[in-house]
């Protein structure tokens, strides 16, 4: 995962997209567990926590992330989850994608990045605000020679928007800038 200069115009009907097309890719990613974690700071313990409040559209210093559940590999409720992440680097749209299993409010995840000449992949975890409202985590690559922080955030958004409050069941993502002039 690199840090994104902030995304200017991407669209997010398309990252809804990608989550859809980005399974067949998780797959194979995720059938394996995750690298053992770096030395360094342990995921926190769990809290209890409702697991919709962790779907749906988030900002965060890796651009715009979707997370819903991940069917393919249990019924609703079942705590397995899959994402994407979406930035732009050297004015190339990058995708990101991931998938783990929701413990309380913990998420322990594996992901994988396109980037020439080989992908990035690697593991990490997220520990929800229980309100639903913001997540903190690190990430790392299976290496162990990068890693680093993951932040994301709710952002409230115009009553009506097709991602905004209504959508999300009062937790809205668009129609706010992010990163600059540049309304999503």
């Amino acid at each position: 995962m690199c840090p994104a200069s902030r995304p200017r115009g991407a669209d997010l009907a398309r990252l809804a997209a990608v989550v859809l097309a980005a399974g067949a890719a998780l797959a194979s990613t995720t059938s394996n567990p995750p690298p053992a974690r770096p030395v360094g700071p342990a995921a926190p313990a769990p809290q209890a926590m409702e697991l919709p409040r962790t779907l749906g559209l988030w900002k965060s210093n890796f651009g715009a992330v979707k997370i819903e559940e991940d069917l393919g590999r249990g019924g609703p409720q079942s705590g397995f989850l899959q994402g994407v992440w979406l930035y732009e680097r050297d004015g190339a749209e990058v995708i990101g994608t991931f998938a783990g299993t929701l413990r309380g409010n913990l998420l322990e995840f594996s992901w994988q990045e396109p980037a020439t000449p080989q992908p990035l992949a690697g593991a990490g975890y997220l520990s929800f605000d229980p309100s639903g409202q913001s997540f903190a985590g690190r990430w790392w690559t299976s290496a162990r020679d990068r890693g680093g922080e993951w932040t994301g955030w709710r952002a409230p958004a115009p009553v009506g928007d097709a991602w905004g409050a209504d959508a999300m069941g009062g937790v809205g993502y668009g129609g706010a800038t992010y990163g600059g002039d540049a309304p999503y």
